[in-house]
């Protein structure tokens, strides 16, 4: 960690601002420059500056992949949701070292902020790749994938939106599919499951070790 902050010329942050360890961190869903405890519905508009197509990545890691697809698409706004400060950090570096006014990182519980503050039909996107499986049985609740988050992202994303999932633990593969093939505000994208890539860092990493992986794209079905 130390040597990819210095070279995106940071310092580690103080350590008042990290979690201690093993302590899992209170859901953060205040974006950047909102009142700590803020749970209003997002006005995206506002916060990105502008009208346009908003994604979300959760769990953004060090931002490869958003800034990216910003540099891609600049008439798409981005917000990467990562819990882990220092990768926040690098990630918005990269970004203003690249010049881009279309992609925000912030210090967010990305399932939190889809349950109580993302609005209805207002994501075109939501990106979950190489999630922390949690392959504990006792850690099992802490999973991303669960009943509730698959309706809360069906109902955030557009018609026709997308929710798109990759990882690299099969049997954690199994689990998301059954439940998201189980919310009736999704549909599978079919042939979703190869022909596209993330290009995380975790994926690059991944394909160069031959390490098998899977993936698979759901949307909310046009006209509900």
């Amino acid at each position: 960690m130390r040597r990819a902050l210095k070279r995106a010329g940071l310092s580690p942050a103080p350590k008042e601002f990290l979690e201690s360890p093993g302590v899992p961190p209170p859901p953060r869903v205040a974006l950047p420059g909102e009142a700590p405890g803020t749970e209003s519905p997002i006005d995206w508009a506002a916060f990105f500056g502008r009208v346009a197509p908003v994604e979300l990545e959760i769990g953004s890691g060090r931002g490869r992949f958003l800034t990216d697809a910003a540099a891609e698409r600049p008439g798409t706004s981005f917000l990467g949701a990562e819990i882990e400060l220092e990768y926040t950090r690098i990630a918005q570096a990269r970004a203003e070292k690249m010049g881009l006014g279309n992609v925000r990182f912030a210090r967010l519980d990305g399932k939190a902020l889809v349950l109580r503050r993302v609005p209805g039909a207002s994501l075109a996107a939501i990106h979950v790749f190489f999630p922390d499986p949690w392959p504990k049985k006792r850690h099992a609740k802490r999973r991303l994938f669960s009943p509730d988050f698959a309706r809360a992202a069906a109902a955030a994303l557009v018609p026709e939106g997308l929710l798109r999932v990759a990882t690299d633990n099969l049997p954690y593969f199994d689990a998301i599919r059954e439940v998201l093939d189980a919310e009736p505000g999704l549909e599978k994208v079919p042939g979703s499951e190869s022909g596209w890539s993330s290009g995380t860092d975790y994926e690059r990493k991944y394909e160069k070790e031959g390490r098998p992986m899977a993936r698979g794209i759901w949307r909310r079905p046009p006209g509900r």
